[in-house]
Formats: C-alpha cells, sequence, structure tokens
C-alpha cells in the first residue's frame, strides 16, 4: 500500500507541465483568444493521451466553478522526454454573450493534460471581459 502511494506521488511530482501562455489577459466578449500551450518534460519520458482547457466561471468566496465552454479538447498520442519542450497554438473565440464579473467571481481557462499512467498537469489562467465599446 506505501509503495502504491509513493510511486503515485513520484509520477505526480516528476510528471511534464502544461501552461497556459495567452497573447493578453483582458478581452471583450466574442473576441479571438490566442496563445500556445507551453508543455514541459518531468524526470522522464511520459505519454500524452488527452489536453484539455475549458473556459469557467470561479466563484472565490463559494468555492464553485461554472463551466461556461469547452475550450479545446485534443486526443493526443504524443510522447515528451525529460527535459523536452513543445509548444501547442492555443485560439477560441470568446462567446458574445459574456458579462465583465466583479468581486469574488472571474472568468479562468482551466487546462488539464492527461497522460496515458492516468497522472495530470493541470493549469489556471485568470482573465478580465471588459464591456464591449458601443
Amino acid at each position: 500500500m506505501i509503495k502504491k502511494i509513493i510511486s503515485q506521488w513520484f509520477l505526480q511530482v516528476g510528471s511534464a507541465h502544461i501552461h497556459l501562455v495567452l497573447d493578453k489577459k483582458e478581452f471583450i466578449p466574442g473576441e479571438k483568444v490566442t496563445g500556445y500551450f507551453s508543455l514541459e518534460g518531468g524526470w522522464f519520458e511520459q505519454n500524452i493521451k488527452r489536453l484539455e482547457c475549458d473556459l469557467v466561471i470561479v466563484d472565490k468566496q463559494e468555492h464553485t466553478e461554472q463551466l461556461i465552454e469547452g475550450a479545446v479538447t485534443r486526443l493526443m498520442s504524443k510522447s515528451i522526454d525529460s527535459n523536452e519542450s513543445d509548444q501547442i497554438p492555443f485560439t477560441f473565440c470568446l462567446p458574445a454573450k459574456l458579462a465583465p464579473l466583479s468581486g469574488n467571481r472571474s472568468y479562468q481557462f482551466h487546462t488539464r493534460i492527461v497522460f496515458s499512467n492516468g497522472t495530470e498537469s493541470s493549469d489556471h489562467d485568470e482573465i478580465k471581459i471588459s464591456k464591449a465599446d458601443s
């Protein structure tokens, strides 16, 4: 049992990491979001199964998340070596009916990469929505 827990911890700590890098952080409703996923290899080679990125509303006070729209899901059959890095282009058109949020609520892209052994790496990136110019 302890051996299994240590093995899972080692796989998670030494896993490759994903980061969503956006060209900017403030947008208007309906605008095209561009950037890239930055993938950095971990301590050992890993096989990537899937890359997911969702747009969500996060309420920090209530500790809730509401899915707005699945931005990207890519099924992959790719391996990443230790210390290897890769960039995968990202484009997403924001829904036209997004409203600016304030207080404890924010829009975030939640990015997750799933490896064939079941481990995951995730990243959260907050964006700001401004009113569209009239």
